[in-house]
């Protein structure tokens, strides 16, 4: 599970624990085992595994049981606690035509020369063992409800009754009775290259199931096995092999696709299983007639019916037709809740975004105290030039310099330049590029140019968590429209070197001067006097200009090199800021893909309506505690040390599938990046999901964000009774039953409704209300306490196999294969029940 997944689960189940939610949790009277047959039922056993964990409070105790081949790669029903999975091995290396597979599993299955059946039994004790183990979990330990899920079209459906028999006949062992019901779902809108095999294999599966589930059907075979080997018969005596048979299907009834597939068909299932064992001492579970007795009794105010519940035996006789032959059941399932994990990324985005805004809203400062304070002024540049360069002091030891013995009256009508060469040729020069020049070029190369610039930035972004990493990041900025540092810095280099090259052509003019006409101290007839009274000024005036070019030179270079560190600078804060914008706009992302792949009507306005509450609940907290509430130190705090590279920094992968990676076109973020949406994760938890805004009913919330467009629309503001209106409507047009039919006739068909949420909730109120008002069906509903929506299950029966679309398309595949020589079935095929 992804950060991303995390958090949103971490959000919904928060909701769920709200005081007045998790008490009413349903739970289950009796224990309960899932069974499932054929690999093409592994989707529905770990989906079933998460929604009964979701739904039930003592889940923990449900046992799950899987018959699979070899060949299904390994899940998370492997890793479930509960569950049991067993690989059979049917034909090892063995090659079997496809036109007697079926048949030669059933066989392979029954022969007694195998060790598998003897596995099998040893697995199921197993499975057993566990039920018997979390008895505590349950109010009675006296029956089991035993759900078989499988496949129409999968070949391992030919095993049915033998392990369905089998698997009773174990756990039957510790309980007064078993009441086992089969789910067999269809994939009508699977189109694979093997469509009419599989539409034949579903259709031989649906005319034995019409045989088992006849008043006279019978079965023995000796499936036990003890731990010696012998084999103990399982005997079933004439009479349906399931207590309730339903068929669901990926199409309901209208013949429209469910965009989920057969996640309708799952949710059915864990919800019929549900009203037949309902913890009795948990709640009401209600029909609107009172057929039945509820032990907790809550009536409703608004209604003018009493309380009851889910009549089993009520329900089955209603599918019983004059003849004594068993209806089929289907069933269609809609719910309106809250769409939590939506609102948890769409709260987080709003709370990133608000974060960002205000960080990027940087005061102004001019280009010029952007310098002062980077200190890279003139002043600051020219005390690291003068630093560099050896100081005045050092020309007096020039004086030193070995000279040739010329009188000053040679010297006297000579220019300086003249003067320089007569008496040290190039040696002065070549002492003061060795003990000047080289030494400040050393100084220079060992200087590390950037470190002021990084540790100022890094105590910017310590000192001010709200704007530093953006200010720097603009300040750093050298690009032509930015009014930053590095432009100020450049205007301030062009005045270093204007000024150089006045002060080259003053030090020209100088050596250009006569020697005699200097202003230096001058004594009659003392020759040699004078030679060391113009040397003294000769290198005062003329090399103490060369060292303050030399100090220019310097903090021209300073220039250059801190114009490429504030460019290193940039890039480096400029990334960081990007990681920060990039990770917003995943968020964006993920956020718009999760409001669109909810219900259309549920998720709608999601993203402008908690626009607004983040907005709202952001201000509201900085109006009493502060402006930079949200960046102080036991909050986001210092966000560049989060995001920015680190030594020991990977890409760290974080899969984006369920929120819209295919939509951005990546896969992975940077470690800074994870650091940072940790400590937002984190924030936006504490600082958002507790505020009173987020804590509303799913009608509160729904009736809102349905206005939230009312202001710049100019329309009128929906009311309660206009939103239930919808919401009801939307809900009996989701419930459609999940199996087309062909013509279907209303004086068949039984139906029954029921509703899982808040009793007393205004929008369940309203729904009952409204089913009563055209009552021709039982009505109910099962009181959960909870605040985060409503759940809808209809269910429907009294029509057998004959009715099917599905079985009425595929026969006539089946009939084709069955002439072409195929052999489907276990049993004599003339014993099967003629259907047409």
């Amino acid at each position: 599970m992804n950060l991303l997944e995390q958090f949103t689960a971490a959000y919904a189940a928060r909701e769920q624990e709200l005081p007045g939610f998790a008490e009413g949790k349903s739970g289950l009277h009796y224990p309960a085992a899932f069974l499932f047959i054929g690999d093409r039922a592994a989707e529905a056993a770990v989906t079933l595994t998460q929604l009964n964990a979701h739904k039930y409070d003592n889940a923990a105790g449900i046992t799950y049981f899987h018959l699979a081949t070899s060949d299904l790669p390994q899940d998370e029903l492997d890793r479930h606690h509960q569950a049991v999975r067993f690989r059979w091995d049917a034909f090892g290396s063995r090659q079997i035509e496809e036109n007697t597979y079926r048949r030669d599993l059933h066989r392979a299955f029954v022969s007694s020369k195998a060790d598998h059946l003897y596995e099998l039994n040893r697995e199921l004790r197993k499975s057993s063992r566990m039920l018997s183990e979390s008895g505590r979990l349950f109010a009675s330990f006296d029956r089991l409800y035993l759900s078989i899920v499988v496949h129409a079209d999968d070949v391992m459906n030919v095993l049915t009754p033998e392990i369905s028999l089998l698997a009773a006949s174990v756990f039957g062992q510790s309980f007064k009775s078993v009441q086992t019901d089969l789910y067999v779902l269809v994939r009508d809108q699977e189109q694979s290259d093997s469509f009419g095999y599989a539409s034949s294999v579903g259709v031989a599966f649906l005319r034995e199931l019409d045989l088992m589930q006849r008043p006279e059907y019978t079965f023995s075979a000796p499936l036990q096995v003890t731990e010696n080997r012998l084999n103990i018969d399982v005997n079933h005596a004439a009479s349906p092999l399931f207590d309730l048979v339903y068929l669901l299907s990926d199409k309901n009834e209208r013949g429209i696709a469910a965009p989920g597939g057969l996640q309708g068909a799952y949710d059915i299932i864990c919800h019929a299983h549900l009203l037949k064992n309902r913890r009795r001492d948990a709640g009401t579970a209600a029909s609107l007639n009172g057929m039945a007795n509820a032990v907790d009794e809550q009536p409703l105010e608004g209604l003018k019916t009493g309380a009851g519940q889910y009549n089993n035996a009520a329900f089955k006789s209603g599918l019983s037709s004059e003849s004594g032959r068993r209806g089929l059941a289907s069933g269609g399932f809609a719910r309106v809740v809250r769409p939590d994990r939506s609102i948890a990324l769409a709260v987080l985005y709003q709370f990133t975004r608000g974060l960002n805004r205000r960080m990027r809203d940087i005061p102004e400062t001019p280009a010029g105290e952007q310098l002062t304070r980077l200190e890279l002024d003139r002043s600051a540049m020219r005390a690291r030039a003068a630093r560099l360069a050896p100081d005045e002091d050092k020309l007096a030891d020039m004086n030193g310099i070995m000279s040739s013995s010329v009188p000053y009256s040679s010297l006297r009508r000579m220019t300086l330049a003249e003067a320089e060469e007569s008496l040290f040729g190039k040696g002065a020069e070549s002492f003061f590029r060795v003990n000047f020049e080289e030494e400040a070029q050393r100084y220079l190369a060992e200087a590390d140019i950037g470190r002021g610039l990084r540790e100022y930035a890094s105590r910017v972004t310590a000192e001010d968590a709200q704007h530093g990493l953006y200010v720097i990041a603009a300040w750093s900025d050298g690009s032509e429209s930015a009014n930053a540092a590095p432009k100020a810095l450049l205007e301030r280099m062009r005045e270093a070197m204007m000024e150089q090259g006045s002060l080259r052509a003053e030090l020209k003019q100088a050596y250009s001067g006569i020697v005699e006409e200097q202003p230096f101290k001058k004594a009659w007839l003392r020759d040699s006097q004078n030679v060391r009274n113009f040397l003294r000024y000769f290198f005062e005036e003329v090399y103490g200009l060369k060292l303050q070019l030399l100090r220019l030179e310097l903090e021209i270079e300073l220039y250059r090199r801190y114009e490429d560190a504030l460019k290193d600078l940039h890039a480096q804060y400029k990334s960081t800021v990007r990681r920060v914008e990039h990770l917003e706009e995943r968020l964006r992302r993920a956020a718009e893909y999760s409001a669109q792949s909810a219900d259309d009507y549920i998720g709608q306005n999601l993203m402008p309506y908690y626009e607004r509450v983040v907005d709202v609940i952001m201000r509201d907290a900085e109006d009493r505690r502060g402006k930079p509430y949200y960046f102080e130190e036991r909050r986001l705090n210092d966000l560049a040390t989060l995001v920015m590279e680190r030594p020991e920094d990977a890409y760290a992968a974080i899969d984006e599938g369920a929120f819209g990676a295919p939509a951005s076109g990546l896969s992975a973020i940077h470690a800074g990046e994870r650091r940072l949406l940790e400590r937002l994760q984190e924030l936006c938890a504490r600082e958002m999901f507790g505020a009173q805004p987020l804590m509303q009913t799913y009608e509160q919330e729904l009736l809102s964000r349905a206005n939230v467009a009312v202001e710049y629309e100019n329309r009128e503001t929906m009311t309660k009774e206009d939103l239930f209106r919808i919401l009801y409507r939307k809900m009996e047009e989701r419930a459609a039953i999940n199996l087309r039919l062909f013509d279907y006739t209303q004086e068949h068909r039984h139906e029954e409704k029921y509703f899982f949420g808040d009793g007393n909730g205004e929008f369940m109120r309203y729904a009952l209300n409204e089913e009563e008002t055209s009552r021709i069906y039982r009505i109910g509903y099962v009181h959960e306490r909870r605040s985060d929506g409503v759940e809808k299950l209809n269910l429907m029966g009294g029509f057998h196999i004959e009715d099917l679309m599905y079985y009425r398309n595929g026969r006539v595949y089946y009939d084709t294969y069955i002439k072409a020589g195929y052999l489907f079935h276990a049993i004599d095929y003339s014993t099967l029940p003629d259907i047409r």
